[in-house]
């Protein structure tokens, strides 16, 4: 469905027309109702539009995974998994102050609804009245005490529990960072099922770790492993060197400037740019690509040193040029502005290139 007819709008707001029995008027037909009736409309569209007549009389349930859902859930699992005692513990204190609650609801109830109402005469001069509002409020100020322990109790739990969290959220990265993968060819679809299934996986691995932290480093390189292998093997082989750089786009964002991706995709390669004269060993078929990069990134250009030909010799001349970039400008740039570097200059060399980035940046 795509919206909400205005056909059904007497079956939404439940119109019944009570004759021996319930009936209700669908366009000009008049249909028996059963109250046991319940009306579901599912649509593939996460944010349809329903008109303001209808958000009234129709409750919106939005299944899309979310990042923020999806962490707490594979949190949660992390906690069974690692520390099942604290999930256990934390149920039973949330089980003890919904019960505390209740309590306290109900001794208010009690005095307002019985004691109070009943009262005859004088209330100050009622004994029994007053022995069970003291009796109330020694039994409210307990019941109060106890609440604030659960709390106390439970912030000490979250906050053991919260300690998982950067596993939960890597995690959750991944999971969105393969979905993007569907943007790129309608079959590479991974559904979240699949997913938690190889994160559960990684969960039972065995436990070698001193400490907390160390465990959450090696469950999180042994969930990225398993992911990476697991999305590779269901991609074309043409496909999966793109996914290898993307997936490092998505895990490590901080290894990109601003711009550097959008040169790299070629978002910025369609902007027209002034002639410019390079140096000579630059062939001159790459002055497009060398102007881009030069306009976009001018203080990384002047870090390159590129009129210096001496020292792009053996660069100009390596059938693995990527292996070659000067250690004395390697040293001052980053591992992926050499490989924009590279793409701009030496494209024959890109693959190989992107190759050895993603397989130092994923270790």
């Amino acid at each position: 469905m795509d919206g909400v007819e205005p056909v059904l709008y007497p079956l939404l707001r439940r119109d019944l027309i009570a004759q021996p029995r319930y009936v209700v008027q669908i366009g000009d037909k008049v249909i028996d109702y059963n109250e046991d009736f319940r009306l579901f409309l599912a649509t593939r569209n996460p944010s349809p539009f329903i008109p303001p007549d209808a958000v009234s009389v129709v409750t919106e349930v939005n299944f899309t995974t979310t990042r923020a859902g999806l962490r707490g859930q594979l949190l949660a699992l992390t906690i069974q998994q690692e520390k099942a005692e604290l999930e256990t513990e934390k149920t039973r204190l949330l089980q003890q102050e919904e019960d505390k609650k209740i309590q306290l609801a109900q001794l208010e109830e009690s005095l307002l609804e019985q004691t109070l109402a009943t009262a005859q005469g004088n209330i100050l001069e009622n004994r029994e009245l007053i022995e069970s509002l003291n009796q109330t409020k020694a039994s409210s100020a307990l019941i109060q005490e106890s609440l604030l322990e659960s709390h106390k109790l439970q912030a000490s739990l979250d906050q053991e529990r919260d300690a998982y969290l950067p596993l939960a959220e890597s995690a959750s990265k991944m999971y969105f960072v393969i979905t993007d993968l569907s943007k790129i060819n309608n079959m590479y679809r991974f559904s979240l099922a699949s997913f938690l299934r190889l994160f559960q996986r990684a969960l039972q691995a065995k436990k070698e770790e001193v400490n907390t932290e160390a465990r959450i480093a090696a469950l999180e390189a042994n969930l990225k492993n398993m992911v990476y292998e697991y999305v590779c093997r269901s991609l074309f082989k043409a496909d999966q060197l793109m996914f290898a750089v993307h997936f490092v786009k998505g895990m490590y964002p901080e290894l990109f400037q601003e711009n550097e991706w959008d040169v790299f995709t070629g978002s910025i390669g369609g902007e027209v740019f002034k002639k410019e004269e390079f140096p000579a060993w630059i062939d001159q078929e790459r002055h497009g690509a060398v102007s881009i990069f030069k306009a976009t990134f001018p203080a990384l250009y002047q870090t390159l040193c590129l009129s210096d030909s001496d020292l792009w010799l053996s660069f100009l001349q390596s059938s693995q040029c990527e292996q070659e970039i000067p250690s004395s400008i390697a040293k001052k740039i980053s591992t992926f502005q050499q490989l924009l570097f590279v793409q701009a200059v030496r494209p024959d060399r890109l693959q190989s290139a992107m190759a050895a980035f993603a397989s130092q940046a994923l270790g």
